[in-house]
């Protein structure tokens, strides 16, 4: 099972329609479709009846569905909190090269003036 799959699971079942969700998603229908066999094989349940148009999810399917729903935000919480985390070291660092140049410019400058005034 991967997050990509997981996606594709909700795809489908938000579009109810494996077109629609491959576009959804950019990527070719077959794809999706392969992805999602593949997840049903592993969990060894069908999680879509096509049988019906539009697709619908299985009493098993909605169960599996709900779960990836909370895994795939839990993902994207957590790829957030990283990313976030990424801005704030950056930031931090930003900021720590700032306060460098400007004690630089400070120092210089008060350097600087005890020459002028020696003079």
């Amino acid at each position: 099972m991967t997050l990509q799959q997981l996606e594709y699971l909700l795809a489908v079942h938000q579009h109810q329609n494996f077109l629609k969700a491959a576009d959804a998603c950019f990527v070719t229908q077959p794809t999706l479709s392969m992805q999602i066999q593949k997840l049903e094989e592993e969990f060894e349940i069908k999680i879509f009846d096509r049988r019906k148009q539009p697709i619908t999810a299985t009493p098993a399917g909605l169960e599996i569905i709900e779960h990836a729903r909370n895994v795939v935000n839990a993902a994207h919480e957590l790829s957030s909190l990283v990313e976030s985390q990424k801005g704030k070291m950056r930031g931090n660092f930003a900021l720590a090269l700032f306060l460098r140049w400007l004690l630089t410019c400070y120092l210089c400058l008060c350097l600087l003036l005890q020459k002028i005034t020696r003079e």
